[in-house]
C-alpha cells in the first residue's frame, strides 16, 4: 500500500505542475478556466488520495512539501520570460 500511496504522491507533484503553469497562463490570461480547474481537481484528489487513511504521516508530508514546490516551479515556468538562444541563426549562418 505505501507503493500505492507513493504513485499517486508521485501523479499529484506532477499535476501540481501543471497547475501552477496553467494559473499562471489564468492569471495573463492565456489558459481557459475549465482547464485551470481541471489540474485543481486532479491534483486534489490525488493529495487525498494519499491522506487517504493515513492521515498526515512523513509520506504525506513530503508530498504536500514536494507538491506546493512544483506548484511554484509550474508558476514561475510560465511566468519567467523564454530566451532566444538564436538556434536558427547558429545553424544556418547568414553569408
Amino acid at each position: 500500500m505505501p507503493l500505492l500511496r507513493a504513485a499517486i504522491g508521485l501523479l499529484a507533484i506532477f499535476f501540481a505542475h501543471y497547475l501552477g503553469r496553467s494559473a499562471a497562463g489564468l492569471h495573463r490570461r492565456r489558459e481557459a478556466r475549465s482547464r485551470t480547474i481541471t489540474w485543481a481537481l486532479r491534483a486534489s484528489v490525488c493529495v487525498m488520495g494519499v491522506l487517504w487513511g493515513y492521515g498526515l504521516d512523513v509520506l504525506a508530508r513530503v508530498v504536500l512539501a514536494l507538491v506546493l514546490v512544483s506548484l511554484g516551479a509550474g508558476v514561475w515556468a510560465q511566468l519567467r520570460p523564454p530566451k532566444d538562444e538564436g538556434l536558427v541563426k547558429q545553424m544556418f549562418p547568414e553569408e
